[in-house]
């Protein structure tokens, strides 16, 4: 057997003595002071590098205007929606979903009624302008028997400087087959667009949009829907309960081009009982 000769013995590897040297104390080739020292200089270098970063982000945020955007052009186009998500969905079925449309209607009135959407010229929220939705957010009520009445909303988004060059703007809304292609055309729902004439009105008035300070909010159309309970009683097992709405933007009668389209859904019941 060959003996055991301690110089052809290697010793601890180096990579492990590199991690942690046990003679000497040394991590990473480095004592603890030294470590100690790095942790300190970088803490204090990335602090400052912190601060600096927050200085710069507070001055360049100063020299924007909170009402005049700062891209600008032709790639800014007018588009139709309703103000909330949840003022897309009408539920006449669970008493959940119709007060979250409840909370976002009465979040829209206390948003155009604030003191910071006051002005000569301003688009009042007023019975003068929205008519019967003026004050439209009933509790949730499952009486068969009782009125089925909501409203919609919709308005064109804030263009800076766009202007319809003295043409008459104006929406319309129309029942469709909707997102699955099956809607009924003709539901058991009256529809009302509320103050037309007070609305195009308000909207030549609006436009061009400079600032929020100097238009304040843009001009919202109400639409109104009922349940018409004798076309409801006329339905037949066949007849289809899904119900869409779709709502456009015009000038003078033209639809305003890659302005999209205002889509709403309604829910009911046969009966418009909820939670049987």
């Amino acid at each position: 057997m060959p003996q055991y000769d301690p110089i052809d013995d290697p010793g601890p590897s180096t990579s492990l003595m590199y991690l942690k040297n046990a003679g000497t104390s040394l991590i990473h080739s480095r004592s603890k002071e030294d470590w100690g020292k790095l942790i300190i200089f970088y803490f204090f270098f990335y602090a400052c590098l912190a601060a600096f970063f927050a200085v710069c982000l507070i001055v360049m945020l100063q020299t924007l205007d909170d009402d005049k955007p700062t891209v600008i052009g032709r790639t800014i186009k007018p588009k139709l929606a309703a103000p909330s998500p949840d003022l897309y969905i009408m539920n006449f079925e669970k008493e959940e979903e119709w007060n979250k449309y409840r909370v976002a209607a009465d979040k829209l009135a206390e948003k155009y009624t604030a003191k910071d959407n006051k002005g000569v010229g301003f688009f009042d929220w007023s019975e003068a302008n929205l008519g019967k939705c003026y004050n439209q957010s009933k509790p949730f009520n499952s009486d068969k028997d009782s009125d089925k009445v909501g409203c919609f909303y919709i308005g064109l988004n804030r263009i800076y400087n766009w202007t319809p060059e003295k043409k008459t703007l104006s929406f319309d809304c129309n029942w469709s087959v909707g997102k699955t292609g099956s809607g009924n055309l003709d539901p058991p729902f009256d529809m009302e667009m509320q103050k037309e004439v007070e609305i195009a009105a308000a909207l030549k008035a609006y436009y061009p949009y400079t600032s929020k300070a100097e238009n304040g909010l843009q001009p919202m159309q109400a639409i109104e829907i009922t349940l018409n309970k004798i076309k409801q009683a006329a339905m037949s097992e066949t007849d289809s309960l899904e119900t869409y709405l779709d709502c456009s933007a015009y000038v003078n009668e033209k639809k305003i081009e890659d302005s999209g389209d205002a889509n709403f859904e309604i829910r009911y019941s046969k009966d418009t009982n909820a939670d049987e």
